[in-house]
């Protein structure tokens, strides 16, 4: 009998596993049927893959081998454990160990206290009837769209060794040996201020969204109050208080700013990162240190991610039909009101200390009102403000739409590896910056070949299904295409070195091209769609010779700028002209796969005549573009900071996705589709409309993060593009902190006319649904 259930055991698993294979791809193809589903689709995975996922995978390689850059050639490429030994080895062991405990007991900390501030406030706002609950509310949101070290420089403007508090009010002498706010707990103050305000956010949605039945049950039947929140209450935000921690303690081992500017001998793993890349240039050293702090960090990530999914628990069904209970016993009431605006006042104490620094002409020693740092700022500083500003606008709406295409993805579609895709976009914003900068600078000076060749071969295998319905017919299209395609790749380069084209000449030979697959399709395509056909493929050429053309024109500005009068205009102009080069000359890699990805569409279009002839042209060109040079080198380019800031902020744009996608009822974009209406239109016209809040919500937050982000972009930025988070730093690191004060209200300030004027144009375009952005999610 046993021999018998264990053959058929045997016979059975293949068998099983040829099901689920089989089952797997015809999800995939059920998905491929749509261009725009399965567009979307790859579009999210190789970003996923090439901005997060490699970028950490090469760190982990990194730690463990001799770089190839500042080495001894012969010692370059060597398996190494160095730094990991460094732990074990008497000489180094007490140094290493002492930053790690350092770096946990400063995230414990903050995670404790972070949380526990984040409820008194979440409370004191729902519960307590507070006076004012809207401005209550506006004022804790400040840390959020501040820089990341602001209140490092408010701390130490007011209780530094020369602070207001701590110096002219109080007196106090800073000998040595006196303690001052500079090291641990000082670290720990500055980063609970910094933080708690995300905690808040999380519990005053989750006592908002509270069903109050079964606190009016137990108090219905003689259950006291705090009765009622030992046992009731807190128990039902256990889910959000443990989310909270963990989120906050991945936050504090991430943040660079403040431990650089307040941790005074104390040493956290970001920062050591930090000096070994920018003080040792030692690569190696900094992604084995990366590698260390990943594990913590990457442990809490899975531990919350299985937290939040696994240990949920319901207490909403759907808007509560009782109101909430709140807090009448005064000495209860008042003492919650009373903590929170002590620490409300702490919060608009340092916030005015910003304000009142930017506009005094020496802190401490001449308080009288100057206004010479902000002329420092908008003369010195002006490219570092236009240059974020333009970044950070442009990477919002691709953090935007990337994250509700994944939320819809993983809310509505059902394929394998959607879990992985949920998880890996929120990994992006989980892991310390400190290591996706380390990780850019290693993957995108020279990206691995085999990077680039996968992501290729995943377009133009999909780009090969609407050219050719046969198996035989794709691996033509894909091989001919591919092979022309490295042909033409040979052709460019130097003109003095003997080679048939310089670079300008080869872009005007795939322009023609082009021009050939665009009046092939033509040709062979019915009159009915034309146009369609061929004035994308036509739209191609002609952005390939603008391409061209742009680069005197750019120059030609630059050259005028300097001609202008003042020292502002002429930077406007320099970088407006920056500006526009990133839309007129990406890179070629980057011109590739979106010629790549816009030829799936476009072959839909085609006529059968046509098709075969069109579907090689197209990829050869993409393949061409694709492959030349050194494909990836995005290293000193404005589109890495542009990814960097995308990634970074991409979990939020997915949270506030799927929060949105969870309360709209599938059987409405059914019914669409039964109607006959594609995955676009029902996207456009049904599905967007009513995610548009919380959409909005995600773009917001979005541009205040690339706004005040610092620890990823630090690695990134360069004398081109200035990033205002790292001139911040710069003017503190050189003693300025009245000028890093200006700096930072200027930013606060960009950030909320942001805001007001998301709101203006929603109000006027949406009426009231503008007015129900929902930062909660």
């Amino acid at each position: 009998m046993d021999q018998t259930s264990q053959i058929n055991t045997q016979s059975a698993s293949p068998k099983s596993f040829r099901q689920n294979l089989a089952r797997r791809i015809g999800e995939f193809r059920l998905i491929a049927q749509d261009n725009i589903l399965m567009t979307g689709l790859l579009i999210v995975s190789i970003f996923v893959f090439l901005f997060i996922i490699l970028p950490l995978f090469q760190v982990i390689v990194q730690g463990f081998f001799v770089p190839n850059i500042g080495t001894n050639p012969e010692e370059a490429g060597k398996f190494s454990l160095e730094y990991f030994i460094r732990y074990i080895d008497p000489v180094y062991r007490t140094h290493a160990w002492n930053v790690v405990r350092d770096t946990l007991t400063m995230g414990l900390f903050t995670a404790t206290l972070g949380t526990l501030f984040g409820f008194v406030f979440a409370y004191t706002v729902i519960r307590c009837n507070i006076p004012f609950p809207r401005l209550f509310h506006i004022i804790t949101l400040l840390p959020t769209i501040s820089p990341p070290f602001a209140i490092a420089v408010a701390a130490i403007l007011l209780f530094g060794r020369n602070g207001l508090v701590s110096r002219h009010w109080l007196g106090i002498e800073f000998l040595p040996g006196v303690h001052d706010i500079y090291g641990l707990d000082g670290l720990v103050f500055v980063q609970v201020i910094t933080f708690f305000s995300v905690p808040y956010l999380m519990l005053r949605a989750m006592l908002e969204r509270f069903d109050p039945a079964m606190e009016e049950a137990a108090l219905s039947m003689g259950a006291s109050k705090f009765h009622i929140f030992r046992t009731v209450t807190l128990p039902m935000l256990i889910p959000g208080l443990a989310g909270s921690f963990l989120l906050l303690f991945v936050e504090s081992l991430a943040d660079l700013g403040n431990p650089l500017l307040i941790s005074g001998n104390t040493t956290v793993l970001s920062a050591e990162i930090f000096l070994a890349i920018n003080g040792e240039y030692n690569q190696q050293k900094g992604a084995a240190l990366s590698l260390v702090l990943l594990i913590p960090t990457l442990t809490l990530f899975i531990l919350q991610n299985y937290w939040v999914k696994r240990r949920s628990y319901v207490s909403v069904t759907g808007k509560p039909t009782g109101g909430q209970i709140t807090v009448k016993e005064p000495w209860i009431r008042w003492s919650f009101i009373g903590v929170s605006s002590l620490i409300l006042t702490l919060v608009l104490g340092l916030y005015t200390s910003i304000v009142v620094g930017s506009v005094t002409r020496l802190w401490g020693i001449d308080n009288s009102f100057s206004l010479q740092y902000f002329q420092i700022v908008f003369s010195r500083g002006l490219e570092a403000i236009i240059d974020t500003t333009f970044l950070a606008a442009v990477a919002t709406p691709v953090a935007g739409l990337l994250g509700i295409l994944v939320a819809v993805m993983t809310i509505r579609k059902t394929f394998s590896g959607k879990t992985a895709l949920d998880f890996f976009s929120n990994l992006g914003g989980a892991v310390p910056g400190t290591i996706l900068g380390i990780g850019y600078i290693i993957a995108f000076i020279k990206a691995p070949w085999w990077s680039v060749a996968l992501i290729y071969i995943a377009l133009a295998l999909y780009f090969s299904t609407a050219g050719a319905k046969t198996t035989g017919g794709r691996a033509v299209i894909v091989a001919l295409g591919t092979a022309v395609g490295y042909f033409l790749t040979r052709l460019p380069g130097d003109a003095d070195a003997g080679t048939l084209l310089n670079f300008i000449q080869w872009q005007y030979l795939l322009a023609a091209v082009l021009v050939g697959a665009a009046l092939s399709a033509w040709l062979g395509t019915p009159a009915a769609k034309r146009k369609a056909a061929a004035l994308p493929i036509a739209g191609m050429a002609l952005f390939l010779i603008i391409r061209n053309l742009s680069g005197p024109w750019l120059h030609a500005i630059v050259l005028w700028s300097r001609s202008l009068p003042g020292s502002q205009w002429p930077k406007v102009a320099s970088s407006l002209s920056d500006q526009l080069g990133i839309i007129l000359q990406p890179t070629p890699t980057l011109v590739g796969l979106t010629y790549l990805t816009i030829g799936i569409f476009v072959l839909a279009q085609v006529g059968p005549k046509a098709k075969p002839a069109v579907s090689v042209l197209l990829l050869s060109v993409s393949a061409a573009l694709t492959l030349v040079g050194d494909p990836m080198v995005l290293v000193g380019t404005s589109y890495i900071i542009i990814f960097a800031y995308a990634v970074r902020s991409l979990p939020a744009s997915v949270r506030a996705g799927v929060a949105a996608l969870q309360q709209i009822d599938p059987s409405i974009e059914e019914a669409s589709a039964s109607l006959g209406a594609n995955t676009q239109y029902t996207f456009r016209r049904i599905t967007l409309p009513l995610v548009l809040p919380a959409f909005i919500a995600g773009l917001i937050f979005s541009f205040a993060r690339h706004m005040t982000s610092l620890s990823a972009i630090i690695f990134l930025s360069t004398p081109k593009w200035r990033i205002l988070t790292v001139e911040i730093l710069s003017a503190v690191e050189q003693g300025g902190m009245s000028l890093a004060a200006a700096y930072s209200l200027v930013l606060i300030v960009i950030v909320l006319i942001a805001i007001g004027l998301v709101y203006f144009v929603l109000g006027r375009t949406l009426g009231s649904s503008g007015q129900r952005v929902d930062f909660n999610v």
